[in-house]
């Protein structure tokens, strides 16, 4: 496996990580089609993401 590839992976890796965290949804509970559909979706729709981004730092915060 080349550099470029596991380069890659690493980065794809953080890029889910970091939008399962950054979003109200359980890992275990979500399928990777699942995973692509709303990918798919917020695609689209980039202001419902960023609504729910918003929305889950804010719960966050009260909660904190």
């Amino acid at each position: 496996m080349s550099m470029d590839s596991i380069a890659h992976l690493r980065a794809t890796r953080r890029y889910i990580t970091s939008m399962m965290l950054n979003l109200p949804i359980q890992p275990t509970e979500t399928s990777i089609a699942t995973l692509l559909v709303m990918l798919d979706h917020f695609s689209a729709y980039p202001d419902e993401y960023l609504e729910l981004l918003n929305d889950n730092q804010l719960t966050t915060r009260k909660s904190s």
